[in-house]
């Protein structure tokens, strides 16, 4: 049975809160600014999650960001917490000092218009979206088949996928290796991770190809069979 086109849901899982005191414009204050911001001994990515979402962002956290093995002793790089107090300020603001702050940078595709948090020397996954058929303008373009609110919470990465799949009726398949979500970091494959978002004003297909480049996911076509398949990049 067809799931309904406007809203997937998983299960949540409760994450550290971000406190901020909202409190009425005052005179010299925009109408984005926000009178007090207040994090103490907030994770960085609760920290941007949270900033992106009072700034209307449409955007994912780069899954291999602080969780990648592969520091000193296979320690890996440890997710940093914050604690300050920032006054007078707008979300946008606010966390374009986070990033700069941490060293990490936000990135815009210009046909999924997803953004990905991500540190500076990320290399971007090039995904043939021409392949999903029809126009690939069409796919940078919010006109036709927008979900006006696209929900997954902790959803496993294929089923994610293959719901986006479903949703625009596309002839494309999951190659079975997506299931083992493979680690450029340690070069080997992991158990496959979950999709957390909350995207507003996307197609179908908008949010399979940014999955894809953020999950280093490729979309390759068999030239003896003429089949379009989803699978790992290495």
């Amino acid at each position: 049975m067809r799931l309904p086109p406007t809203r997937w849901s998983f299960p949540m899982v409760m994450v550290a809160a971000l406190f901020w005191g909202l409190t009425p414009v005052a005179h010299g204050q925009t109408e984005n600014d926000i009178s007090q911001i207040q994090m103490t001994d907030v994770p960085i990515t609760t920290a941007i999650d949270n900033l992106a979402r009072q700034a209307r962002l449409n955007f994912i956290i780069d899954p291999n960001l602080f969780a990648s093995p592969g520091g000193a002793n296979g320690k890996g790089n440890p997710e940093p917490t914050m604690t300050m107090t920032w006054t007078n300020i707008s979300a946008q603001n606010a966390l374009d000092r986070v990033l700069q702050e941490h060293h990490l940078v936000a990135v815009k595709d210009k046909f999924t218009t997803v953004t990905l948090f991500t540190g500076i020397h990320h290399v971007a996954n090039s995904v043939d979206a021409s392949l999903l058929g029809g126009d690939i303008q069409a796919v940078g373009q919010m006109t036709n088949g927008l979900i006006p609110l696209l929900l997954f919470s902790d959803a496993p990465l294929d089923v994610a996928l293959d719901h986006l799949i479903k949703q625009d009726h596309l002839n494309v398949i999951l190659d079975s290796q997506v299931s083992g979500y493979f680690d450029k970091a340690s070069n080997t494959f992991h158990n496959e991770p979950t999709v957390s978002l909350r995207w507003e004003n996307l197609t179908a297909r908008q949010a399979l190809v940014a999955l894809c480049e953020i999950y280093d996911l490729v979309i390759v076509k068999d030239s003896a069979t003429g089949v379009v398949s989803i699978k790992p990049r290495h």
